[in-house]
């Protein structure tokens, strides 16, 4: 009898609790999971071939449609990284244009503001480094993923993950082809969003902040004046010298 009272005085003070967290709203949150990480380090030199298998959390055990998934998403970033240092390098595949992302960036209109000012950002990036002999010579970077969210009603997924990077400049090569020293160091936390458009997942932003985008993102600016900021940027650059010809990256707003 004292038993089955305490456990009805138990049950009592237990529904009377108030969640620390309590829904605003009545209606079902879509369908979503996450994997989360444990850290891990791999390292690449010029051509980087990163870690992918993941430990997912302990509390999940993806499926293997959502382990594939996983993995889709995880080498579409890995390519996408991958280009971004190779633009960047010495001996880039392509230039850096409108459309160089090929199909990595959705082409749609979520996506347009990202493509239009990243490809921007990187193109008078990549001319700053050529003026000053700063282009990659050798490079090594890691990603340690932290949190995939998957949102399976809306098919697209939430990546939260850290960038770890240690490059050698060609003017510190120049100087000392034998024990050249390393011109920059350090690591980024990245938010990117991706979706899934037939089949395939495309990346629809990347949110970073890296000296670059201190200098041309401020509060309030729009997608033409950052693109304005980034052009002034680049004809100073221009009139400086340069082995390449700019390109003017121009935002039109759709009607």
């Amino acid at each position: 009898m004292k038993a089955q009272m305490a456990i009805a005085i138990l049950f009592s003070i237990l529904s009377s609790c108030t969640p620390a967290t309590s829904p605003l709203s009545t209606r079902a949150p879509s369908p979503t999971y996450v994997f989360t990480s444990t850290p891990t380090t791999t390292s690449a030199t010029m051509t980087p071939v990163l870690e992918t298998g993941l430990p997912p959390s302990p509390t999940i055990t993806p499926n293997p449609t959502q382990a594939k998934q996983q993995q889709d998403i995880k080498n579409v970033i890995h390519a996408y990284f991958d280009l971004r240092y190779r633009l960047l390098s010495v001996s880039p595949s392509a230039d850096i244009q409108q459309g160089v992302f090929g199909g990595l960036v959705s082409d749609g209109e979520n996506a347009k503001d990202f493509l239009m000012t990243e490809t921007a950002k990187l193109a008078v990036e990549r001319k700053w480094h050529e003026l000053n002999k700063q282009r990659y010579a050798k490079y090594e970077y890691s990603l340690k993923y932290e949190n995939i969210v998957v949102d399976t009603s809306a098919q697209t997924t939430v990546v939260s993950l850290a960038e770890f990077f240690e490059i050698v400049c060609e003017r510190a090569m120049e100087n000392s082809p034998q024990n050249p020293s390393s011109c920059a160091t350090g690591a980024l936390s990245h938010e990117i969003t991706l979706r899934n458009e037939q089949g395939q997942w495309k990346i629809i932003s990347d949110i970073y902040w890296d000296s670059w985008w201190y200098t041309f993102r401020k509060p309030g600016l729009t997608t033409g004046e950052i693109l304005h900021s980034i052009n002034l940027e680049m004809q100073k650059l221009e009139a400086i010298s340069s082995p390449t010809p700019w390109l003017r990256f121009e935002y039109h707003k759709e009607k």
